[in-house]
């Protein structure tokens, strides 16, 4: 008797080990099904979003500065290494924080978005907007004291951030703020939308979600498209931000198109793309990747099972 005791405790704590076993199974085949996306913390949003536009946007910063002093009026290029970093501080030290608040709205509002039943183009264009809504609130001071920098208006950013603060207050850090929103929330926005329907394409065409590799690619085309519809208005920006012109959007570019030929709306729009293309292939497809590490971390997945 003793034994068949002992033998029917045995099989219920095997029963109750292979239970836990197969219960903590399902827990975690649950979590890898779920969108990986839909795991991540808020921090994570903001860390994994500040890492991508950060790196993306200093590792890119000569390119933008070749753009910048194409488009700004009366000033020379000239191809030296002092040239190439003009701006950079302003570039690194607020591209993280640009990065971390753009992410975090727009994964917030894709969430709010999907819980009102509202998908597809109209969700992933309207989500794109709202985080570069929410990230122009570090973006255009940014952009001001950068691109003045670039233009050699100031001679570095510190010495620029007091004298603009001393002669135009708050209010100068945010001069042109409705061109550059005008321009980069359309840009995000359709970068955003590109790049999900792209994944989508290709999924459907190969029956494979894209790898790094992949994403990289339909970033850069994603970012590409977008950012000759929207060089027009950049260019507009950058003569309202470094002193070339004043007035709004539409003034400002009849002047242009008066004084300069319509064909000056378009300048710099090949250094834009050579920008803006990897920009958005670096910064979509490392959004991707330190999100899945934190995420991969926190819930010990393989990185390669989310």
């Amino acid at each position: 008797r003793a034994e068949g005791s002992m033998s029917r405790s045995g099989l219920v704590a095997l029963l109750a080990v292979l239970g836990t076993a197969a219960g903590k199974a399902a827990v975690k085949q649950k979590r890898q099904n779920e969108d990986w996306k839909g795991q991540m913390l808020f921090r994570e949003r903001l860390i994994a979003g500040a890492g991508a536009r950060g790196v993306a946007q200093t590792f890119l910063h000569p390119i933008d500065v070749i753009r910048t002093r194409l488009q700004a009026k009366g000033v020379s290029m000239t191809m030296n290494a002092e040239t190439f970093l003009k701006g950079v501080a302003p570039q690194f030290l607020l591209a993280f924080p640009a990065g971390a608040t753009q992410f975090a709205a727009f994964e917030f509002s894709k969430e709010r978005f999907a819980a009102a039943g509202l998908k597809g183009s109209f969700a992933e264009l309207s989500c794109g907007a709202i985080g570069a809504l929410a990230a122009s609130i570090v973006r255009v001071p940014q952009e001001v004291i950068k691109q003045r920098v670039q233009a050699d208006i100031y001679p570095n950013a510190l010495a620029g951030t007091i004298k603009l603060m001393s002669t135009e207050g708050i209010s100068g850090f945010y001069k042109g703020y409705f061109a550059t929103i005008s321009r980069d929330v359309p840009w995000n926005a359709l970068s955003f939308m590109f790049f999900a329907q792209a994944k989508k394409l290709y999924t459907h065409l190969t029956g494979n979600a894209p790898d790094g590799q992949q994403n990289l690619m339909l970033g850069a085309v994603s970012g590409m498209a977008a950012a000759v519809i929207m060089t027009p208005i950049d260019v507009v920006k950058t003569r309202l931000m470094t002193g070339g012109a004043s007035g709004g959007i539409v003034g400002v570019m009849k002047s242009i198109i008066a004084d300069e030929g319509a064909a000056t709306l378009m300048k710099g729009v090949l250094p834009r793309i050579a920008f803006l293309a990897p920009l958005a292939a670096l910064t979509l497809s490392l959004y991707e990747i330190f999100g899945k590490m934190l995420v991969s971390g926190r819930l010990h997945i393989p990185v390669s099972e989310l």
